[in-house]
């Protein structure tokens, strides 16, 4: 990445609460705000999630929840950033891109059970990326990622490769989903779904929890937020892309292709497995998933594995699908700022053939480097993002 890419500004709507200060300070006490999960008239089985419960303001705009909870959490990261104060234009030629798995799928549900009258905005459940054009005027390219579980961080990747080549100098970035039936049924008819809660890389866990929520980042060039004189939180350093088509929704249990991403990551960056701080993990808490991401983590960081620490923020928010990897970009962001990796709320029994330092109890210190974030989904789309402090680059290419 030629341009060096910065961020600066965050925004996040959670089941940890509306905020950055809520939602980070949730993370270190390991909350897990899980409940019961019930869809009224609906010919579903009783189950837990991860709920927003209290709709931030935008929620109750004439739009889907997944569209409202962006509203917020993009409101949010723009004003952290010190953008949207300057009058009409001022964001003219900024960049969005949304992740999204389901969209505002519930105003699709709504209609259908006669809830609500169906009108020209309900047809189409991607149009988030547009609302968030048009309601705070960014008419620079726009993007809509769907690839499932791991949108979220393809989103702050395909964001900073924008402003790489030139076609933007900032990017509005970011993740958002809404709990809906569809969602939970397919987990519930893959047997993936935990009685309990989410317990990444617990020995005892029986799958994974829904969650909802939206995270999202304003990505600048450094010379952009320089001139405006802004502080970054981190910097996105690399990121590494590939697909294992293994199966539709089962990992390839050997994980190459995982590794394989984890490493154009690196080298793309310019680091080695060395120089690795810190590992946000996809964590989703299911068997399989947790199995092989245990494999991949530790064959990447080698006889580093029983030293870096390691965490899954999925047990606080659930697996909040198209946006979850934005929540651990977002996260891993903090992570640089504060220093501290967010313990695994959840666990209780570690995995015996997990041979990772997964932080527990309490939060974890980060060691010095970049932070490794990574995101798996159906269809075996793989990529790891590296996030790093904002003078990472230059410490690097000055000890070269």
């Amino acid at each position: 990445m030629e341009t060096d890419v910065v961020i600066t500004g965050l925004g996040v709507v959670s089941p940890l609460g509306r905020g950055v200060g809520r939602f980070w300070e949730g993370l270190l006490r390991g909350d897990v705000p899980v409940r019961p999960l019930r869809f009224p008239g609906a010919a579903m089985p009783d189950s837990l999630a991860y709920r927003v419960d209290d709709l931030p303001p935008g929620a109750a705009e004439p739009v889907g929840r997944a569209s409202g909870f962006a509203l917020e959490a993009a409101r949010d990261a723009l004003a952290d950033a010190g953008l949207g104060t300057g009058g009409p234009g001022e964001l003219d030629g900024v960049g969005v891109c949304v992740a999204t798995g389901n969209g505002d799928s519930d105003v699709q549900e709504a209609c259908r059970d006669g809830r609500r009258e169906p009108d020209a905005g309900t047809w189409f459940p991607y149009g988030t990326a547009g609302l968030l054009s048009d309601r705070f005027g960014l008419y620079g390219p726009g993007v809509t990622v769907s690839t499932a579980c791991a949108a979220g961080a393809y989103a702050v990747a395909v964001g900073a490769e924008m402003i790489a080549d030139g076609e933007a100098d900032t990017v509005l970035v970011g993740g958002t989903e809404a709990i809906s039936r569809p969602a939970v049924g397919a987990f519930l008819r893959l047997g993936a779904g935990d009685p309990l809660h989410c317990r990444p890389f617990d020995a005892d866990r029986a799958g994974t929890v829904y969650g909802e929520g939206a995270a999202f980042l304003v990505l600048e060039s450094a010379a952009r937020a320089a001139a405006r004189g802004r502080t970054a939180y981190a910097r996105v350093l690399s990121s590494g892309w590939s697909c294992d088509a293994f199966h539709v929704t089962a990992p390839d249990p050997q994980g190459t292709q995982a590794v394989r991403a984890v490493h154009d990551a690196l080298r793309r960056g310019g680091m080695t497995a060395g120089d690795i701080g810190a590992v946000l993990c996809h964590g989703t808490g299911t068997p399989a998933n947790d199995s092989v991401e245990s494999l991949v983590t530790a064959r990447v960081l080698g006889t580093r594995a029983p030293e870096v620490p390691v965490s899954a923020v999925k047990a606080s928010l659930g697996h909040s699908g198209g946006a979850a990897g934005a929540f651990g970009c977002l996260t891993a962001a903090l992570v640089v700022r504060h220093g501290l990796v967010p313990p695994v709320g959840t666990l209780r029994r570690l995995d015996p053939g997990c041979r990772l330092r997964v932080v527990r109890d309490t939060p974890g210190t980060a060691a010095p480097g970049p932070v490794l974030v990574n995101a798996y989904a159906f269809g075996g789309n793989n990529i790891s993002v590296a996030i790093g402090s904002p003078a990472d680059r230059a410490d690097r290419e000055a000890a070269a």
